[in-house]
């Protein structure tokens, strides 16, 4: 949430994000977290979903996520939660009880603030059923954005590509005047010896012949997987993106803040490395190269720098004086 918050204003007046409600570390109510949501994003536009299960707790937040999954009386409560809140634009919920999933897609279609239908790579083979229940409720899908998640990105883009063009024609069939997004994630989940990495998820995208309609989206550099802990701190790393790129700085022999000094040193002496790109994520690897402690010493720090970044290009993706045209004051 900090790397949406620094970005700047003109980006986020483009950027349309998909949060997805959890019970975040520090809240302790639900007001907590969409109080953070605001704090990040103002009153602009955002798309909420429900997030995955967690682990039984005590907060009080765990107990009203519950409430908010139940499809009782057509998701009444999670219907009830956009109403309250006018700047969000609803993701449908999914359930195996077929009226109460009905219900709701009706009743948060007459919102009137459009319709976000998020498909992971389990439920692609119901990708016809789902979409012709959105389409009869949504008059062939007007103001609906369907995403088809892929999760982890392949390096076969072009395989990919041809199975995304199957899954939106068979959305198209019963829902022609939705939007489609496609979204996946080729961060990954081991450095050693990797020096660098292709965005596949935005070579994917590139490839699809048809793009009417048609919108870019991935997790914003995030892992599929959520991370579990254990093992120990990570080797100290600085990821700099680019528009299809990602270069990867890992210390093998310095931890702690002089393993980040070092590599941002590093980033800043490399080829890619880019001073007009002036936001949130460079000064904050500006700053840990100059020897603030207070910049990047930890591998949260570290995730927040990069996904302001990549967000940033991918915001502006191959329009380089548009990504650099910021006039912004951080709040380091």
């Amino acid at each position: 949430m900090r790397a949406l918050e620094e970005l700047p204003n003109t980006t986020k007046d483009r950027l349309l994000p998909i949060v997805h409600l959890r019970p975040w570390v520090g809240s302790h109510r639900l007001e907590n977290a969409t109080g953070r949501i605001a704090e990040a994003y103002g009153d602009r536009r955002v798309v909420i979903a429900m997030g995955e299960r967690e682990q039984p707790n005590e907060r009080p937040v765990h107990a009203e996520l519950a409430t908010l999954r139940q499809p009782a009386h057509g998701f009444r409560e999670w219907c009830s939660f956009f109403e309250q809140n006018d700047n969000y634009i609803p993701a449908m919920q999914f359930s195996p009880e077929v009226p109460e999933e009905e219900a709701q897609i009706a009743r948060l279609f007459g919102l009137e603030r459009g319709l976000v239908v998020i498909i992971e790579r389990p439920a692609f083979g119901f990708m016809g059923v789902i979409a012709r229940r959105v389409g009869e409720r949504t008059g062939g899908g007007q103001g609906v954005c369907f995403v088809i998640d892929f999760g982890i990105a392949s390096r076969d883009h072009l395989q990919v590509a041809a199975v995304a063009t199957g899954y939106i024609n068979t959305i198209r069939e019963h829902a022609p005047a939705a939007y489609v997004a496609l979204s996946a994630s080729s961060f990954p989940d081991s450095f050693v010896g990797v020096s660098d990495q292709p965005i596949y998820e935005r070579r994917l995208f590139d490839t699809m012949a048809n793009t009417d309609r048609l919108i870019y989206s991935d997790r914003g550099s995030a892992r599929v997987e959520r991370q579990t802990g254990g093992g120990g701190q990570p080797a100290p790393r600085i990821d700099y993106p680019l528009f299809d790129l990602w270069d990867f700085y890992r210390s093998d022999d310095l931890v702690g803040f002089p393993g980040y000094q070092q590599q941002a040193i590093n980033v800043m002496a490399g080829g890619n490395w880019n001073p007009a790109l002036r936001v949130w994520g460079t000064q904050m690897i500006e700053r840990t190269a100059a020897g603030d402690m207070s910049a990047i010493g930890s591998p949260q720090k570290a995730t927040a720098a990069r996904i302001n970044l990549h967000l940033q290009l991918q915001t502006f993706y191959g329009a380089p004086g548009d990504a650099e045209d910021t006039d912004e004051d951080w709040s380091g």
